[in-house]
């Protein structure tokens, strides 16, 4: 509802390496109840039993209650510090439907600084500045016909270029208008169209335009137009193509196939993989200010065997430009915790390796590492070589799905990327992170 993960992750994506899966995962953000599934990282806790004649509106209504905080610290490259400690969350309500086809959703988002340093701006726990966030960033009505939903308002957003990159303290939403299929086991197909005007970025209590968030700053206000598909074949295949246009800005393309080997139990099991983003300017080129067009392919190779997991990544990048991306997560393979090895003909390879304690009796708990080394990378305004970079990221974290700590998570991060011509040759990045996630809900449906 606000951006939690739900109970279908598999065991290989709980433990890909830390920004693979963000701090609160992503998810699929619309349902029906009778197919809303039971959450594994919420405590849940059920409405009472209301009677027949009770509204739908208020008998299948759902509420859900976050709270977190976040601490990060950051020796920055150019010699600065960032530095923050904030605390906040968000409260989220979704309505059951009225005459089981019109229904709200409302959500509350806040985080306010407990430390933070004036001079150590920069985490994007906290709006610029070291200032408090606070917003209602989802306001949207809804209209359920069939097995899929038309939005309108503010709303979270979730595919693979547009989504609440929700590894800080809030979640970027958007302004717009979308068509959504619900989430169905049985169908083999899933999509989702629309048009957004703003976006609310995660370290801001403003929506602005589409145009201006990818940019970074006010050129003219222009819309992004998107669509996207998920279609398994067969058991095992996933393949998904996305494309956004931004008039007079950019367009921007996505394609994906993975295949999932699915050996039984006790057997180690592959998972393959291999992306693509495809990205030009069009129209008056307000992006860059000239024409270019560029991409990053990226494919992976993962295997999980009694608790572990291991993954091997390679990316490369066309030599026009680097990759435009600030409407959420990238979902190239090689997108670590501070890098994503997107400059202008960057090529990176890397590795990570990840275990579930869960197989030696310590539920929830879980730990790995991953490295990546990046080179060729150039400077598309001069035309120069930039120094190759190398980053580490570490990680543990513990999230039961079970017992009294359900809906609990604690999570540490640490990270450090090296490359030299800079002030500092090093970028040590630490991050704290414990968040409580509650949900109130109706009682599953009887058989």
């Amino acid at each position: 509802m606000g951006s939690i993960g739900t109970a279908t992750r598999s065991q290989a994506q709980q433990l890909l390496p830390a920004d693979r899966q963000e701090i609160a995962d992503e998810e699929r953000l619309s349902w029906t109840l009778s197919k809303f599934p039971p959450q594994p990282y919420m405590n849940e806790i059920y409405w009472k039993q209301y009677s027949s004649d009770t509204p739908a509106f208020f008998r299948d209504s759902l509420l859900q209650f976050v709270a977190r905080t976040y601490y990060l610290t950051r020796d920055n490259s150019d010699g600065s510090k960032s530095q923050a400690w904030a605390a906040g969350g968000w409260l989220a309500f979704r309505s059951g439907l009225i005459g089981d086809v019109f229904g709200v959703h409302l959500a509350a988002y806040t985080s306010q600084p407990i430390f933070a340093p004036p001079d150590q701006d920069g985490t994007k726990l906290l709006s610029p500045g070291q200032n408090s966030i606070g917003v209602l960033g989802q306001v949207y009505g809804r209209v359920q016909i069939g097995d899929q939903e038309i939005r309108g308002g503010r709303q979270l957003v979730d595919t693979p270029l547009i989504n609440p990159q929700d590894n800080r303290m809030v979640p970027n939403t958007f302004e717009g208008a979308t068509l959504v299929a619900l989430p169905d086991k049985d169908r083999n197909y899933d999509y989702s169209v629309g048009y957004l005007w703003n976006i609310k970025q995660r370290d801001s209590n403003d929506f602005i335009p589409m145009s201006d968030g990818l940019a970074g700053r006010d050129v003219f206000n222009h819309g992004a137009a998107f669509g996207m598909v998920k279609y398994r074949p067969f058991s095992g295949l996933s393949l998904v193509a996305m494309d956004y246009n931004v008039q007079d800005v950019v367009n921007t393309g996505f394609g994906q196939a993975e295949y999932d080997f699915r050996q039984p139990k006790g057997v180690p099991n592959f998972i393959i993989g291999a992306n693509v983003i495809g990205q030009g300017s069009i129209g008056d080129n307000l992006l860059a200010g000239a024409a270019f067009e560029t991409y990053q392919a990226s494919a992976k190779a993962q295997m999980l065997y009694a608790g572990w997991t291991l993954f091997v990544a390679g990316s490369i990048t066309g030599d026009q430009s680097k990759i435009f991306s600030q409407y959420g997560s990238k979902p190239n393979y090689t997108d670590m915790q501070q890098s994503s090895f997107d400059n202008a003909n960057e090529k990176a390879i890397g590795g990570s390796v990840a275990y579930d304690f869960g197989s030696v009796g310590l539920s929830g708990v879980s730990t790995g590492a991953w490295y990546t080394h990046g080179w060729d990378a150039i400077n598309t305004s001069t035309n120069l070589g930039i120094p190759d970079r190398n980053e580490l990221d570490l990680w543990i974290q513990y999230r039961p799905t079970e017992g009294p700590l359900k809906g609990f998570r604690l999570k540490t991060q640490y990270a450090n990327v090296w490359q030299q011509g800079n002030v500092r040759d090093s970028q040590p990045e630490f991050r704290f992170i414990v968040d409580y996630t509650v949900l109130f809900r109706p009682p599953p449906p009887t058989k």
